[in-house]
């Protein structure tokens, strides 16, 4: 198994340490040493059977000088992007992208450096991740989509075939896409919402058709 570090100390992080534990069982994969937080001595952090100490601030990746596997357990998309410019000043902090239990994904993916594939997402063919995209519990993605650097699936989110998604958008718990949209950057989408329509950058929508809100 690898050594890895997570980052952050809420839901997000207990989240997928439990999905690591469960990955473990089945594919020895990652040894997690502990969590990082901007929190001071927060304590060990437990999940199921299995805890996880706390081992300081950003400071102590900062001041690694060996290579140091670490996953960014962060799903807010502003401060997922903050946290990793930060720490990317350290040449030795290494964002493997990961895909954990019960996943399944064509063998043609194309994922950047610190992708989550969480617990039960499906992704088909043909199909690109940028940099820091985090996928929640369940996650689906049809053949063909493209989907930018520090975006959020949440949980049960659907992009139907051909679907571009852009940097730093969050789509809430059940959203769907249907065939051919696009969505820009830095785009909010409300839970359960259905998106039938380009999204243009910088706007919320909600509701079933989405709209803007």
């Amino acid at each position: 198994m690898q050594d890895i570090i997570l980052i952050g100390s809420g839901g997000c992080m207990r989240e997928l340490f439990w999905q690591i534990q469960e990955l473990n069982k089945e594919v020895p994969s990652w040894n997690v040493l502990g969590y990082v937080d901007k929190q001071p001595d927060m304590g060990a952090v437990t999940v199921g059977k299995q805890s996880c100490p706390y081992l300081g601030d950003d400071d102590f990746l900062l001041a690694k000088a060996e290579d140091t596997n670490v996953m960014m357990c962060v799903g807010e998309p502003w401060l997922r992007q903050k946290i990793v410019k930060k720490l990317l000043l350290n040449p030795y902090i290494i964002f493997p992208p990961i895909c954990l239990d019960s996943t399944k994904t064509c063998d043609d993916l194309v994922m950047g450096q610190g992708c989550i594939v969480s617990m039960d997402c499906r992704i088909s063919t043909n199909v690109r991740l940028g940099d820091f995209v985090f996928l929640n519990t369940g996650a689906k993605i049809c053949h063909d989509g493209v989907v930018g650097s520090y975006t959020t699936l949440g949980p049960d989110v659907t992009l139907a075939g051909n679907v571009t998604a852009g940097e730093s958008c969050c789509l809430g718990l059940g959203a769907k896409v249907i065939q051919g949209i696009t969505i820009g950057k830095n785009v909010t989408v409300g839970a359960g919402a259905v998106v039938v329509r380009n999204l243009p950058d910088g706007l919320t929508a909600a509701g079933v058709p989405a709209k803007q809100i």
